[in-house]
């Protein structure tokens, strides 16, 4: 599965790819820990691993970052 997530100060758009799903599923998640945990619940939900890119603005991507592992 493929995530890519575009970084900036306030909120993160992020795109998820996942084999056999012929849409993509686009998300906003807001640069809060409930977010990075909704967004952690939903890549789970695939039950897949997950491969992800970041386009990073500043420093702002290093919290999603962590949290992603």
């Amino acid at each position: 599965m493929l995530v890519a997530i575009d970084i900036a100060k306030v909120r993160n758009e992020v795109l998820i790819e996942a084999p056999g799903h012929k849409r993509r599923r686009r998300l906003l998640v807001l640069n809060t820990r409930a977010e990075h945990d909704h967004l952690i619940e939903v890549l789970q939900a695939y039950g897949r691993p997950v491969v992800r890119a970041f386009e990073a603005t500043g420093n702002y991507h290093r919290p999603i970052a962590w949290r992603l592992g």
